[in-house]
């Protein structure tokens, strides 16, 4: 009897499975469309930690955009006649117009192929970007006609975020030339400057004034209490809901003067911080170049060299840190420095007479070459990977693995206060927002080591140890990324 049941059972189950309409079953591919066309990949987009991610060459070939990819910086640049967007592999943010953006999700390579994240880069290259849920598809408009599907605050996922789960925002607070605007959940926010009156805009899509700040009035402004009057870049900062369909709030500081900005990389997706400095001061000074060498060229990882496991042996001709080298000076130039780099090896320039305890001799006649070429080379870089184990060159900064960063100064060349004034500038900016990262000084007289280290031909001026040979090669370039941040802001301020 009990069998006779089961059998029926699943007869009318199997019945009912076929009688369910195709059209019920659940897609499972991510759909691409442009002004309504379908694009074909061969490669599927899909979705890495709520944002769709598309790979490059949909983007190149149905975009019409113009693909540039260094390998060795591992970074891809993407341009039309207006727009230039460069995105770090692995980084948390991208830049456009010199300024940096963050990420919720960084541009990154599986198997093989680049993927995008497809919302940030459509919408930067002035498209419109539409998710359609019942079809599980994102489709691309080059104008506002004919566009039809649902506007998420976030990228297009599966699902999109329900409007009682937006991020509340908390607060909005201003100290010296720097904006901070937190919430208490991951935001997608934009920013912009305008004129008549000057003043910096920010929109924060899906975000809701459920938190400590309150809803303003129907058709009137929030307004921020506590600004100093001698606050010498804002007079006030008012809020608004200014789209309660998509939930946006809208963030408005009224400048005293025309004033550029800078989105700060915190790496924590619920917080934008956005530093604000004078026109005038966010003028390089006429010696600000910068020079990228590497006294050992040939130090790399274990975990980039198939079969290597003896730390003594992680070095190669081309997987070395000369690729971070590329990477600190591809940053760099996005964000409008200029930049000089040079990765010699010279183990292949000086074959047999190799000398490994001459290195820092081989190096020296490279600053003294690119001195002359380039009288306008202000900030001096020698960058290289450290010797100890993993435990000692490694931090997980919220969630994320960083190779730490190590400066080292020579005590026996004229320069090494300044250098060590320097280098401590540098750790400054990078403690303030990523505190771990740095393992700090090592202070080298020549009983220890070379005692100089080229250091003596400018006062600004440093060596520094990025990660281990354990580390990763995605590990270290994460920590360059942070690096070009705070050189570029000594760098603007011409210290």
């Amino acid at each position: 009897m009990m069998k006779r049941s089961i059998l029926a059972l699943l007869s009318l189950l199997f019945v009912f499975t076929l009688a369910v309409p195709a059209s019920y079953a659940a897609p499972t591919t991510i759909q691409l469309f442009l002004d309504g066309q379908k694009l074909s990949s061969a490669v599927a987009p899909r979705l890495i930690h709520q944002t769709t991610m598309v790979p490059i060459r949909v983007i190149a070939e149905g975009l019409g955009v113009n693909v540039e990819w260094n390998k060795k910086s591992q970074i891809t640049t993407l341009s039309n006649e207006k727009t230039t967007i460069v995105l770090p592999i692995n980084g948390a943010y991208a830049i456009l117009g010199g300024k940096t953006m963050p990420l919720e999700q960084p541009a990154i390579i599986i198997n093989g192929v680049t993927l995008l994240p497809i919302r940030f880069v459509a919408e930067n290259l002035g498209l419109v970007v539409k998710w359609d849920a019942s079809a599980y598809a994102v489709s691309l408009w080059r104008s506002n006609s004919g566009v039809s599907g649902s506007d998420p605050a976030a990228d297009p996922s599966v699902p999109a975020i329900p409007p009682d789960q937006y991020p509340a925002l908390q607060t909005i607070q201003l100290e010296n030339n720097q904006l901070t605007i937190a919430t208490d959940g991951s935001f997608s926010p934009s920013v912009t400057t305008l004129t008549n009156p000057d003043r910096l805009v920010v929109n924060l899509p899906g975000v809701t004034f459920k938190g400590p700040i309150s809803k303003p009035a129907k058709n009137t402004m929030g307004e921020v209490s506590n600004i100093s009057p001698g606050n010498p870049y804002i007079s006030d900062i008012r809020y608004i809901m200014k789209d309660p369909e998509t939930s946006t709030i809208q963030v408005v500081a009224y400048l005293k003067q025309k004033a550029s900005y800078q989105i700060q990389n915190t790496g924590d997706p619920s917080k934008l911080v956005i530093r604000i400095n004078s026109a005038s001061s966010a003028k390089p000074d006429s010696k600000s170049a910068i020079y990228i060498y590497h006294s050992h060229n040939r130090e790399s990882w274990i975990p980039e060299l198939p079969c290597v496991t003896n730390p003594d042996l992680a070095y190669n001709a081309t997987t070395n840190v000369s690729m971070l080298g590329a990477r600190l000076t591809g940053i760099l130039q996005a964000m409008g420095a200029e930049v000089y780099h040079t990765a010699y090896d010279y183990n292949s320039i000086y074959g047999n007479q190799f000398n490994y305890a001459k290195s820092y001799v081989y190096s020296e006649k490279s600053i003294i070459n690119q001195l002359a070429l380039h009288p306008q080379i202000k900030y001096v870089f020698d960058i290289h990977r450290d010797t100890s184990p993993r435990s000692e060159t490694t931090v997980n900064i919220r969630g994320t693995n960083y190779a730490k960063i190590y400066f080292v100064i020579g005590l026996e060349n004229p320069n090494w206060k300044q250098n060590d004034a320097f280098a401590k500038k540098i750790l400054a900016l990078v403690k303030a927002k990523y505190p771990g990262l740095s393992r700090g000084i090592f202070y080298k007289d020549k009983s220890v080591g070379n005692g100089w280290y080229n250091q003596n031909y400018s006062p600004t001026s440093a060596l520094i140890e990025v990660g281990g040979t354990a580390n990763t090669l995605a590990e270290s370039n994460r920590t360059m990324d942070i690096l070009a941040q705070a050189i570029n802001q000594i760098r603007l301020s011409g210290k």
